[in-house]
């Protein structure tokens, strides 16, 4: 009898246990599917459908975040944030028209009188797109941040808003094959990396001017080179990454950030962040011709825009075949 009573108190004990182990799991899951214990969160709750467009047809995107954190989204300090791929943000996006800031962030669609967005409410943006672009399918990317007077940016956390967005012909890029590949164009002065069949990122480049043509021609990424050198024109090349033709080898061409000297901050106090003669100077560094991006500039090479040289750079793996135009 008494060695009943233990089995009874072990097996009570135990379901005790077990109970409390499946509270504590769901109650884990729960926190994190509803964002309650965490201060800057949002669920999608309504968003448009992938759109098919006809080029140069003006489109709008929507979507609904509803706030499931603790804290409130002040209004006027709300933004819808184009992102790379990689969820860098502040990507200059090819569809953004004129109502877009910068061509970067989308302002949410408020009725007068609502200045923050509290836990449980919803809140809708509407994204302004133009299609003027080539046939093919592109893939674009959102995140909603808040943008404090000080220029502090604070991301807020859920899902990526997303879309895939067909224009014309969905066959156009099929040619290309589904591995990963970057495609220059010299006319347009883009740079386009797609992926299984997809462009994930299109961006302004810059490439050799009159007299320093860069040759057209398929090539391979050879190396990546965090921090190149250029002895001739003493300048620093972030991300380089060298250009094989798969007829000639390498010639000496290359992807990379805008080139930069590296200068006396003392010389440059107060400036930090501005453009001096079409040059960006930032934290001891000056990079050329960084207002001319989409205009050919260089001696040669791709130069590509600081952050968008950065997403490349860790995405495009040796080897990966590049198609200049």
């Amino acid at each position: 009898m008494k060695i009943l009573k233990v089995l009874l108190t072990v097996l009570l004990g135990f379901s005790v246990v077990v109970a409390f182990f499946i509270y504590s799991t769901y109650a884990l899951e729960l926190e994190d599917n509803t964002g309650l214990n965490k201060p800057y969160y949002y669920s999608i709750t309504h968003q448009s459908k992938n759109p098919s467009l006809s080029t140069y047809d003006p489109e709008y995107l929507n979507v609904t975040l509803q706030n499931n954190g603790r804290m409130s989204w002040p209004v006027n300090q709300l933004f819808l944030n184009s992102s790379f791929f990689d969820g860098t943000l502040n990507y200059e996006n090819p569809f953004a028209t004129t109502r877009w800031i910068d061509g970067t962030n989308v302002r949410p669609a408020i009725e007068e009188g609502i200045a923050s967005i509290n836990p449980g409410e919803q809140i809708t943006f509407n994204i302004p797109i133009m299609t003027n672009h080539k046939e093919g399918i592109y893939k674009v990317y959102f995140k909603p941040i808040l943008k404090f007077q000080d220029n502090n940016i604070l991301t807020l956390e859920g899902d990526v808003v997303e879309w895939l967005l067909v224009v014309g012909s969905e066959l156009y890029y099929q040619n290309l094959g589904p591995e990963k590949q970057v495609l220059v164009s010299l006319d347009d002065q883009k740079l386009m990396a797609i992926e299984n069949y997809v462009v994930v990122m299109e961006t302004p480049v810059s490439t050799g001017k009159d007299g320093h043509n860069t040759p057209t021609g398929w090539y391979k990424i050879l190396n990546h080179i965090d921090t190149a050198y250029s002895s001739p024109y003493r300048l620093y090349m972030d991300n380089w990454m060298a250009l094989s033709s798969l007829t000639y080898g390498f010639k000496g061409y290359g992807l990379h950030k805008l080139p930069y000297w590296n200068v006396n901050p003392a010389n440059y106090e107060g400036l930090e962040g501005q453009i001096l003669d079409g040059r960006l100077y930032t934290q001891g560094r000056l990079y050329e011709d960084y207002n001319h991006l989409g205009e050919r500039m260089s001696h040669g090479c791709v130069r590509l825009g600081l952050e968008a040289a950065q997403v490349l750079y860790d995405w495009a793996e040796n080897g990966t075949l590049v198609k200049i135009i």
